[in-house]
């Protein structure tokens, strides 16, 4: 792959990936919560379900689902259904933080947890889908080894991703220790629920 195709495409992702969305907000919330160290598990499971989106389009069976007007359909309503129930449970859920914080402990929340629910926000994510959708025939160069422009491609973006977030979850950590109290953090978590229905609620008229 031609360097200056990848720094651009590198430069696309990065505009796209640094403007908040749902990974992001649930990046930032687990870390209110959990601290920088406890969101490693989300930030993984962001990155593999990433992987397994590009992965897909890279294979040609996005292509196949985008020619299926049914199939692309129960996709992206897939996807509003799940924003819409972290949107629910966030607004509903009896969530309290030990904020003290003296002994360096954090809230214990099974990395398991953690790593599904980024996971599958991030591939069900029609957004993301259609990024790579769009943006892998223009950098893509027929006369080389697809796999090989794949891979890097699918690296680079996640790659980004990961520092996106690691940025984001340090910044979150760190208003945290100085400025959370737990009537804060409640409002936090219930605004961000509703941002999330916000985000389901634009993708589901889209999907119309």
């Amino acid at each position: 792959m031609d360097f200056l195709v990848w720094a651009s495409f590198a430069m696309v992702s990065a505009a796209n990936i640094v403007t908040p969305g749902p990974a992001i907000l649930n990046t930032i919330r687990r870390a209110t919560q959990l601290g920088v160290k406890g969101t490693l598990p989300t930030i993984m499971g962001n990155t593999l379900g990433l992987v397994v989106a590009g992965s897909f389009c890279a294979g040609g069976v996005a292509a196949f689902v985008l020619a299926s007007e049914f199939l692309w359909t129960l996709f992206r309503w897939l996807g509003v259904a799940y924003l819409a129930y972290l949107g629910l449970k966030l607004i509903w859920i009896r969530e309290e933080l030990d904020l003290s914080d003296k002994d360096g402990t954090q809230p214990h929340v099974p990395a398991h947890v953690l790593f599904v629910e980024a996971f599958t926000l991030a591939a069900t994510n029609p957004k993301a889908i259609l990024f790579f959708v769009a943006i892998f025939p223009q950098v893509m160069d027929a006369s080389r080894p697809l796999w090989l422009q794949s891979t890097i491609m699918i690296a680079t973006f996640c790659s980004i991703s990961v520092a996106s977030l690691l940025g984001y979850s340090s910044i979150a950590a760190f208003l945290r220790s100085r400025f959370l109290t737990q009537s804060r953090y409640r409002i936090f978590r219930v605004t961000s629920g509703f941002l999330l229905l916000t985000f389901a609620g634009k993708l589901a008229r889209e999907a119309k």
